[in-house]
């Protein structure tokens, strides 16, 4: 072969790899979406809709091979979705979320990550001023700075999804430097506050007096997220490599193709979730730390 054919062939083998890797990191800014939508506001009728339509089972599809809970999450989908009285499991849903996450009285799990760490129940320990400051490193706040805990579930969700998009900008932009760096980042970060006491948040939600929808979604959170973890080590190591290399990783995917709408649809189910507005989520939002009120 000569070096023409070799080089053609290198840069086709990228372009389907950079193909790949899109597809996936759009599929897991989706699914860190959903929880953040789901984890940070009570259910609506859009919301559960989104969980239990065909694009979550498609993305969860995608991580059923790599582990047995997210394959049980995704029978458990099929389940409800089977329903017919959505009406009725959407009240359901609801009532679960406020005796989990609101009150009153006390709540079977903590959803925010200190109490995990120090075996103290009180807000705003070290470990949560170590989520504010990873904010503030990428230049976001909470909506609700010190009224809601930064290392709230949701809120690291929103995080992820915001880091996810910043992964696939580098990626379409054929910046393997940035990208490698990115995926580092998240990585560290997900090390830090995601799978240290995810695991431990399932277990404390299966104390839950019913298991309508939430025991199951915190598990299948715990879950990706020791996935997510394993793709992001991966992902970094080959971008690093792409970048020793000099070679460029901007997907190279012709419009109108397969690949290409595959991709736009993708695009567009993140949008639709992207715009859901649960009663609620405002108190659970990211958003660019020069606008926060009473920045500290």
């Amino acid at each position: 072969m000569s070096a023409v054919a070799v080089a053609a062939a290198t840069v086709d083998g990228v372009a389907e790899e950079s193909f790949a890797l899109e597809e996936l990191l759009l599929s897991r800014a989706y699914l860190y979406t959903l929880f953040h939508k789901l984890l940070g506001a009570a259910p609506d009728a859009p919301a559960l809709d989104a969980l239990l339509g065909r694009e979550t089972a498609e993305v969860a599809g995608a991580y059923a091979e790599d582990d047995a809970t997210m394959r049980g999450f995704g029978r458990f989908l099929q389940g409800l979705a089977a329903r017919e009285d959505r009406a009725a499991l959407l009240d359901e849903a609801r009532d679960e979320h406020v005796r989990l996450f609101v009150g009153p009285g006390p709540l079977p799990a903590f959803s925010w990550e200190s109490p995990y760490r120090t075996h103290e129940p009180s807000l705003f320990q070290e470990s949560t001023l170590a989520v504010r400051a990873a904010y503030r490193a990428h230049g976001l706040e909470p909506k609700r700075l010190a009224r809601v805990p930064d290392d709230h579930a949701a809120l690291l969700c929103a995080f992820m999804a915001r880091r996810s998009g910043a992964a696939l900008a580098a990626l379409r932009a054929g910046d393997a430097n940035g990208l490698a760096a990115e995926l580092r980042d998240e990585e560290a970060f997900a090390a830090a506050h995601l799978t240290s006491w995810l695991d431990a948040f399932a277990k404390a939600a299966r104390r839950s007096r019913t298991a309508v929808l939430y025991p199951q979604l915190i598990e299948a959170l715990a879950a990706f997220a020791r996935v997510d973890a394993v793709f992001l080590a991966e992902a970094a190591y080959w971008a690093e490599g792409l970048a020793a290399e000099g070679a460029v990783g901007a997907p190279g995917v012709r419009r109108g193709s397969v690949e290409a709408r595959a991709l736009e649809a993708a695009r567009e189910a993140l949008a639709a979730l992207e715009a859901l507005r649960p009663y609620g989520i405002e108190d659970y939002e990211l958003v660019p730390a020069r606008l926060c009120a009473g920045t500290r």
